[in-house]
C-alpha cells in the first residue's frame, strides 16, 4: 500500500490551505506539536510524514482520549486568530458525547442566564455568572438527547465553550458526568472502551485570510454505538496503534514493523507485527474476549492494511512439551483471514532484504525490534572483521556485509538458521566467500577461536534467556551466564573494537546490563559509546530490550 494513502484512512485530511490543515484526530493519540509538548504525537508525525518543511502547531484544543475536528496552523498568525475565536466564545462548535445516567428532558442550556431552560432535579442548569477579573463572556452550551440508554446517553452538545476541560466541568455542573471523565475517579481511566466519548463533530470560523466562513464537520466514530450498547470496540485502539507508528509506516525502504504491543497498548495478551503484505498475530494469553475478537481483528488488520493474508500463532511457554495439534496449526499454511502465501516472503528492511516464513514454528525470521540496531552495526561495519554470535538467520551479518565488512562470522547451534541466513545474503546479493557459518554452542566456538588466534573489530552479543547447547553443561542462562560470554568474548576483541550486547529479559533492566557488561570487561577499560532506546513500533513498552554499544581499549 502507497504510505500516503495508509495516512489518508488513519487520519483524513477535512481541510488544508496554505496557513491551516484541518483532520480528523482518532481517540487514544496525543496531539503533539509546539515546543511544549515533552514527546512527539499526531501533529509531529503529521509533519515528519508531509516532509514539507511545516511547523504544525494545534489551534484548538482535544485531549488524548478525544477524537474529531482537529485544526492545525502552518503560520503563527492562524493559530492566534482561532484560539482567540474559541477564548472569546466567537467560535461555534458542535460535539457528540455519551455522558452517565439519563436526561430527563430533550435538552437543556448550560450557562444561557436567566432565560435558560431547566431539568430537574439534579440536572438544574447553572446560570451564566461571570468570574472575578475575567473579561470573556459565560461560555454557552445547549445539550440535546439523541438517543438513551441504559445507564448512559449519547447527547449533542453546541457549544461556545473554548476547550474540552471547560465542557467536561459544565455537563459536570449538571450531573451528566462524561462517560470516562477521570476527575476524582483514577479507576476510569481503567475503563478504556469508555474513553472514546467525546468528539468533535463540528466547528466554524471565519478564516482571516479568504475571510469566507469555513465549516468543518467529522462524523461520530462508530466505537460510540458499542460502547452506548455497553460492549467494548477494539478497532478503535487497533487504529490508535497505527497512527502512533505513522512515522516508520511510511519509511519508503521499509515494509515491515510491529502494529501493536497489546500489554502496553490496550489489548491484553496480543501482539501484532506486519511482515510485508503479511499479517502476523501472536496470542500470548487466551482470554475469552480476545479469543472471540481474533476473526474481527484480523479482517480490520487485511482491509486497513490491504494485506495478502494474517495468521495467528499461539505462545507456548513449555516448547519442548508442545502437543501435535499446536505444532500442527503453527505449520498449516491456511491464515486466519486472506488467500494463502508461499512458504517464504520476501520484505525489505532499510534497503535489505530478508526472508520471511510466516507459518515456521514460532518465529518467522527476524527480530523487528532491532531493525535500528542493523542499521547501527551496518554504519559501524567497513573494513571491520565481524563476529555474530547466537546469529539466528545472520540478520546483523548481512547488515554488516552490506554495510562494507571485510569478513564475518556467524555462529548458531541451529544448521537451518544458518543455511537461511545464506539465504537472506544471497537475496541481497552479497558473495560468501569472506563470510563464515559456523555451527556450533557459542563457548564451544570462543574457546575454538581464541586457540585459532582469531580476533575481530566488530561484535554482536544478542543471546536468548536460556538456550539449549549439545550437552546439558553447555546450557546458556543469560542470568547466570552474561558476564562470563562478555569476559570470554571480549578476549577476541581487538584494541578499539565495539561490541553491542543486547537482551530482551525482562528481569535484567538497563543498569544491570550495564552492570554485567563491565564485570565481563574485567581490566580492560571500556566507554560505552551507545544505550540506543527502541525503533518507535517499540516505543510504548520501553522494558520490551535494553542494548548498549561499548568500545573496548
Amino acid at each position: 500500500m502507497n504510505p500516503q494513502v495508509l495516512v489518508n484512512k488513519l487520519v483524513p485530511t477535512l481541510y488544508e490551505d496554505d496557513c491551516l490543515l484541518a483532520v480528523v484526530k482518532p481517540a487514544g493519540v496525543d496531539v503533539g506539536g509546539g515546543p511544549s509538548q515533552s514527546a512527539p504525537g499526531l501533529l509531529d508525525s503529521l509533519a515528519k510524514v508531509r516532509n514539507r518543511g511545516e511547523n504544525l502547531e494545534p489551534a484548538n484544543r482535544l485531549s488524548r482520549h478525544e477524537s474529531g475536528v482537529l485544526l492545525a496552523g502552518k503560520e503563527p498568525d492562524i493559530v492566534k486568530h482561532i484560539r482567540t475565536g474559541l477564548r472569546s466564545t466567537r467560535i461555534a462548535q458542535e460535539y457528540v458525547a455519551i455522558v452517565q445516567g439519563s436526561m430527563r428532558e430533550p435538552s437543556l442550556t448550560i450557562g444561557a442566564g436567566r432565560g435558560a431552560s431547566r431539568g430537574k432535579g439534579r440536572q438544574r442548569a447553572p446560570t451564566a455568572r461571570r468570574l472575578p477579573g475575567v473579561s470573556a463572556p459565560t461560555p454557552k452550551t445547549k445539550v440535546s438527547l439523541i438517543r438513551q440508554g441504559e445507564g448512559r446517553a449519547l447527547v449533542r452538545c453546541r457549544t461556545t465553550a473554548k476547550n474540552t476541560h471547560v465542557l467536561r466541568a459544565q455537563l459536570r455542573s449538571t450531573g451528566l458526568r462524561l462517560l470516562g471523565d477521570s476527575l476524582h475517579d483514577p479507576s476510569a481511566w481503567r475503563r478504556g472502551a469508555e474513553l472514546t466519548c467525546l468528539h468533535l463533530s463540528r466547528i466554524a470560523f471565519h478564516h482571516p485570510t479568504s475571510k469566507s466562513k469555513v465549516s468543518l464537520t467529522s462524523r461520530a466514530p462508530e466505537a460510540f454505538k458499542a460502547v452506548m450498547e455497553g460492549r467494548g470496540d477494539l478497532n478503535r485502539v487497533l487504529h490508535a496503534a497505527l497512527v502512533r507508528r505513522l512515522t516508520c509506516m511510511s519509511e519508503a525502504d521499509t515494509d515491515s514493523y510491529r502494529l501493536l504491543t497489546g500489554d502496553t497498548e490496550g489489548i491484553k495478551g496480543l501482539v501484532v507485527e506486519k511482515y510485508g503484505q503479511v499479517v502476523v498475530m501472536q496470542v500470548l494469553k487466551e482470554p475469552d474476549a480476545l479469543v472471540r475478537s481474533l476473526q474481527s481483528t484480523a479482517q480490520w488488520y487485511r482491509d486497513m492494511l490491504e494485506a495478502d493474508a494474517v495468521y495467528v500463532k499461539r505462545f507456548v511457554k513449555d516448547r519442548p512439551a508442545i502437543d501435535e495439534e499446536t505444532a500442527e496449526e503453527l505449520r498449516s499454511p491456511k491464515p486466519l483471514v486472506g488467500r494463502r502465501v508461499p512458504e517464504q516472503i520476501e520484505i525489505t528492511e532499510r534497503g535489505l532484504k530478508f526472508a520471511i516464513r510466516p507459518y515456521d514454528g514460532f518465529s518467522v525470521g527476524l527480530f523487528l525490534d532491532h531493525r535500528d540496531n542493523r542499521n547501527r552495526v551496518r554504519s559501524l561495519a567497513e573494513g571491520k572483521d565481524v563476529l555474530n554470535l547466537f546469529a539466528y538467520t545472520c540478520g546483523f551479518s548481512v547488515a554488516a556485509t552490506a554495510g562494507g565488512a571485510t569478513s564475518t562470522v556467524s555462529v548458531d547451534i541451529s544448521p537451518s538458521h544458518l543455511e537461511w541466513g545464506r539465504t537472506n545474503f544471497k537475496l541481497n546479493n552479497l558473495g560468501l566467500a569472506k563470510h563464515q557459518f559456523i555451527r556450533s554452542g557459542t563457548f564451544e566456538y570462543l574457546k575454538r577461536a581464541k586457540r585459532q588466534d582469531k580476533s575481530f573489530d566488530l561484535m554482536v552479543l544478542d543471546p536468548p534467556t536460556f538456550a539449549h547447547g549439545r550437552k546439558r553443561k553447555q546450557d546458556f542462562s543469560i542470568t547466570r551466564d552474561l558476564a562470563d560470554l562478555v569476559a570470554t568474548s571480549a578476549e577476541l576483541l581487538r584494541p578499539g573494537g565495539v561490541m553491542m550486547v543486547s537482551t530482551s529479559y525482562r528481569q535484567i533492566s538497563l543498569r544491570g546490563l550495564r552492570e554485567r557488561l563491565k564485570c565481563g570487561a574485567g581490566r580492560r577499560r571500556l566507554r560505552v559509546i551507545e544505550t540506543p532506546p527502541l525503533p518507535v513500533d517499540f516505543g510504548s513498552d520501553p522494558d520490551h530490550a535494553k542494548t548498549i554499544f561499548a568500545r573496548f581499549e
